[in-house]
């Protein structure tokens, strides 16, 4: 009762050729790439804790388009994932907004031995001990991967200098107080 409440909290939309179905809290990918399913939803960037740590602000949402499917002895998923990150500049502490747009293609694996077996091109996705995932685990982690490093404007121009003064000189720097390091000048190294 609990997973069907927390179900509706997802807008999910419709794809013109095919009716996208809605995406369960936890799923078993394997029945999903049985039928060659395709999801499109949207998950509020304040469900996934670790990314909402980690932003200025967490109130916008992510939107996903995947598409289940098998390729050999693997279950894939496979599609874009869109959102906008509010950060913090780190040149001048601002507020600032960071478009991402990226295609994503996961392997599902049961366990990290398996996932040690894949070829290194493939970007493994360990289920638990019955077979299934929880959604937002699912995207949250691919969704991480694109949050800057250090977040920066691209145009400098955009970064607000702020003050570069930091006081004024001590009275006995001004004075001709004498450097405590000139003794140093005249000390032979060789």
């Amino acid at each position: 009762m609990l997973e069907q409440a927390l179900a509706t909290d997802y807008s999910f939309l419709y794809n013109s050729r095919v009716m996208v179905k809605a995406l369960p809290q936890r799923f078993n990918p394997d029945l999903l790439a049985r039928d060659g399913t395709r999801f499109e939803l949207v998950l509020p960037q304040s469900q996934m804790k670790r990314l909402s740590g980690i932003l200025a602000s967490a109130d916008n949402d992510v939107q996903v388009t995947a598409l289940f499917s098998r390729r050999k002895d693997h279950i894939v998923v496979s599609g874009r994932l869109t959102t906008r990150f509010a950060l913090q500049c780190q040149r001048c502490l601002e507020s600032m907004d960071v478009d991402i747009s990226e295609p994503f293609e996961l392997v599902f694996v049961e366990n990290e031995e398996k996932a040690q077996e894949l070829p290194k091109q493939l970007d493994p996705v360990v289920l638990d001990e019955h077979g299934q995932i929880h959604v937002v685990d699912l995207f949250e982690d691919e969704v991480m991967l694109h949050v800057p490093e250090i977040p920066k404007h691209t145009d400098m121009s955009a970064c607000n200098p702020g003050p570069t003064e930091f006081g004024e000189l001590p009275a006995d720097v001004e004075e001709g107080k004498p450097n405590p390091f000139d003794a140093l000048k005249n000390l032979n190294l060789h």
